[in-house]
Order: C-alpha cells, then structure tokens, then sequence
C-alpha cells in the first residue's frame, strides 16, 4: 500500500458552462488525465468537531472501484491559493476503512458528491467538478502556473475560491448533505 505526503496549492473557480470549459482545456492542449466519474466522499470527525477547529480534513473517497483515505492539514498563511498538507493512501475496502474509522471515535460529519473529469497541463492539475450546488474548475499546481492557465481560461484571482464544498454548500443556503437527488 503506498502513502503520498505532498503539498497542495489549488484555487475554484465557479463556472457557467462546463462543456465550453472543457473545450477550452482541450483547445489549450490540455490531456484528460481520469475519465469523468463520480465521487463519493465521506468527511470524518470527532463529535466535538476537534479536526474542524484544527483546520484538518480527514476523508474517505470513492471512485468508482478505487478508494482513497486523505488527510489534509494547513501549511500556508491565508492567500489567493489555498495551501496544505496532504496525505494520502490508497483504501482496498471502503466499507471496511469507513467501519474502522467510526470504530477510532470519528463520525462522517458531511458526505459530498461529485462528478469529476481531470485534465493536465503542463504541471498543472485541472479538474472539472458538477456538483449540486453547481460547476467548478480546481486548478491545482504553484501559484505561477495556476495564474497562468486561470488567465488563459479569462480568469483572474479574483475569480479564485479558497472555500472548501461543505463551506459553499453552506454558503449557498443549504444543509445536511451534498448528494444528488436520487
């Protein structure tokens, strides 16, 4: 089982049309990296929500047959980019990490969905994102070349989201979870 500890540096960027978005990437030269799937995600907790004060975010992750546990603590001052530490590896059962975890004492505090494609360019990571409070690009990479395919896609940084989708799904007036509609 391997374990990837790596930093992180991504924006959001809400947007109108994803299919244009998408012809955008590929007319940039963009390659799909992971087919468009969906994602289930599972954010644990303890139940005095002591992670969420830390600013940790520990996740359970399924796509498709592929299972993913995250961790992910702060690692940079508050900026355009949102910056942190991440920790990964992959889960072989989802069920049996999910029962393990509920076993520790964490609880799944917000579940979240997503259909998700991701691109590459150059060193950049761009991931297209529908979910049910509406569509996003994550432009992951540092800080230059975030700015660089950004403003190639006619954005700016004043376009950037640093908030995570529990806090926009609050934000947008909703409670419980973010899950499509059955």
């Amino acid at each position: 089982m391997s374990t990837d500890k790596r930093l992180e540096i991504e924006v959001k960027i809400r947007i109108a049309a994803r299919l244009l978005c998408r012809e955008e990437l590929l007319a940039l030269g963009a390659e799909l990296s992971h087919a468009r799937i969906l994602e289930r995600n599972l954010v644990f907790d303890t139940p005095g929500r002591e992670l969420k004060e830390q600013g940790i975010l520990l996740r359970l992750r399924r796509a498709g047959r592929r299972s993913i546990l995250t961790m992910k603590t702060p690692a940079g001052r508050a900026s355009a980019y949102k910056i942190r530490e991440e920790t990964e590896t992959i889960v072989s059962v989802f069920s049996a990490m999910e029962k393990i975890l509920s076993g520790i004492g964490f609880l799944p505090v917000f579940i979240y969905e997503k259909f998700r494609e991701t691109f590459r360019l150059g060193r950049v990571l761009i991931m297209l994102d529908e979910t049910p409070i509406g569509d996003f690009i994550e432009i992951e990479g540092d800080p230059g070349a975030i700015d660089d395919v950004a403003s190639r896609l006619g954005f700016s940084q004043k376009d950037y989201i640093t908030d995570s989708y529990h806090r926009l799904f609050l934000l947008s007036g909703r409670s419980g979870d973010m899950i499509f509609a059955p």
